[in-house]
């Protein structure tokens, strides 16, 4: 063979001539864009942003799986073992983009990949990532304290409801010209039908004249006396109270214990005394208590709060001083003129009382009345624009009280105060007379006025009597 016979069998080809493999190479490029409407180029591109955009969503859909495994892992686990064992389920199957045809690869890029895998109920299961599960336990948790504290504080209202209301075994012992009924729980009493108000609780409040209640084992005796003596009492459905306000020289039937604490008996004393036989805090308390009661006609006194003369000052200052007007003219107060009490000035004005005539302690109450008025005012002014108030306050007078009021109690005034139940007070004194003993002023209660005034406050009128 020639070397020109060798070129030219080098250079053959079985495809034809030069000018056919170019028509059948056009042919071919113009039926590869008529089917996939792009160019080989293009197709290219398209196939590796296709490839990077599901690697990207392979990726995502691990970090799902794993968070949703460490959510639900038991649960996914056995909704698994069920999958494999139970049913036939279709999955289609991807292929590899090199495995496809161009024709294929080109149609699946155009159509973005639309078509939908069909899978049963279970495999739409909420995943959650790590974030997600972390905010979801904070939450839980949160809620579950605000349950649980809701639940504490309900149950302390309740409670403190029931131990205000408690009548403690009521029997109340009317005078001669009063029936009364079931206990107390009914009064006939002129033609007219009286009911117990079931609604109200009583607290007594005491202002003891030594400094005294900050000290513990007190010696019977030397405990100091009640110069002031009121019991609140406070209606918890309408929100109305009344101060009944009872002379410190009431003569009442008081308790008598020795100076061991011995109970002795029962004597007619001032009923101020009646706190000097105790140890200066919860006997000499109990034993105020017990006279108050016998006093009003065994009516249940379901608390008491007594404050010492030290603590005026503390309370008052922390309310930012009181205003009031003078009744009376002693020490550096003139009747009629308006003052703001500050410091001891405070002391002065609640304490103070003239022993040159024997209407000096009526004198006192009056200022006293006075006083209550104003820093009643003052406390519901001021716990309106912040419900702190009262809690402050009591935290003031602390060091200088002896008080059966609980947590419970303080809930549920709390609750009804904020509640706006609250309507302010009305002072009334008992009635009676005031007279010169051997040694002492001895004031004696007016019996039909005090009755009628404890029917007032304590009973609903219903009616006559049929």
């Amino acid at each position: 063979m020639s070397l020109q016979d060798k070129e030219n069998n080098h250079n053959h080809n079985p495809m034809g001539k030069p000018e056919e493999v170019d028509a059948f190479l056009q042919f071919q490029q113009s039926d590869y864009e008529n089917i996939t409407g792009m160019k080989p180029e293009q197709s290219a591109e398209q196939l590796e942003e296709a490839d990077r955009a599901s690697k990207l969503q392979e990726a995502i859909e691990k970090e799902n799986s794993s968070a949703y495994e460490d959510l639900d892992d038991f649960i996914y686990r056995q909704n698994k073992k069920r999958t494999r064992t139970s049913g036939k389920h279709h999955h289609h199957r991807r292929r590899s983009p090199s495995k496809l045809s161009p024709g294929h690869r080109a149609s699946k890029i155009k159509s973005k990949h639309k078509h939908k895998h069909h899978f049963h109920r279970h495999h739409h299961r909420r995943r959650f990532k790590r974030w997600q599960k972390v905010c979801l336990s904070i939450v839980c948790v949160l809620l579950a304290l605000i349950i649980i504290g809701t639940g504490m504080l309900v149950l302390m209202i309740n409670m403190g409801k029931k131990s205000l209301l408690d009548k403690g075994g009521m029997n109340i012992d009317a005078p001669k010209n009063a029936e009364v009924i079931d206990n107390g729980n009914y009064i006939y009493y002129k033609g007219y039908k009286y009911r117990y108000n079931d609604n109200i609780t009583s607290i007594l409040c005491m202002g003891i004249d030594k400094d005294t209640l900050n000290k513990v084992g007190g010696t019977v005796g030397t405990g100091g006396d009640a110069d002031s003596i009121f019991v609140i009492a406070y209606d918890l459905s309408s929100g109305k109270s009344k101060l009944i306000n009872i002379s410190r020289d009431t003569m009442a039937e008081i308790g008598i214990y020795s100076t061991n604490g011995a109970y002795i008996g029962e004597k007619k004393a001032q009923i101020a005394l009646a706190y000097a036989y105790g140890d200066g805090r919860e006997t000499s308390c109990h034993n105020e208590l017990v006279a108050v009661r016998q006093l009003l006609y065994n009516i249940p006194i379901n608390s008491y709060l007594a404050l010492d003369e030290q603590g005026i000052a503390a309370v008052n200052d922390a309310m930012g001083g009181i205003t009031v007007v003078s009744p009376e003219t002693i020490g550096e107060f003139k009747k009629g003129e308006t003052y703001t009490l500050m410091g001891s000035l405070a002391n002065s004005y609640v304490i103070s009382r003239s022993h040159s005539t024997v209407e000096g302690n009526s004198l006192r109450m009056e200022r006293q009345k006075t006083y209550i008025e104003s820093f009643g005012s003052s406390l519901f002014s001021k716990t309106k624009s912040d419900l702190s108030t009262p809690v402050k306050i009591f935290n003031t007078a602390t060091p200088y009280i002896c008080t059966d009021i609980d947590a419970n109690k303080v809930a549920y005034l709390s609750y009804s105060a904020v509640r706006g139940n609250y309507k302010g007070f009305e002072i009334k004194n008992i009635p009676g007379k005031v007279k010169q003993g051997k040694k002492y002023a001895e004031f004696y209660v007016d019996e039909k006025g005090c009755f009628e005034l404890f029917l007032d406050t304590y009973y609903i009128k219903e009616g006559k009597i049929e």
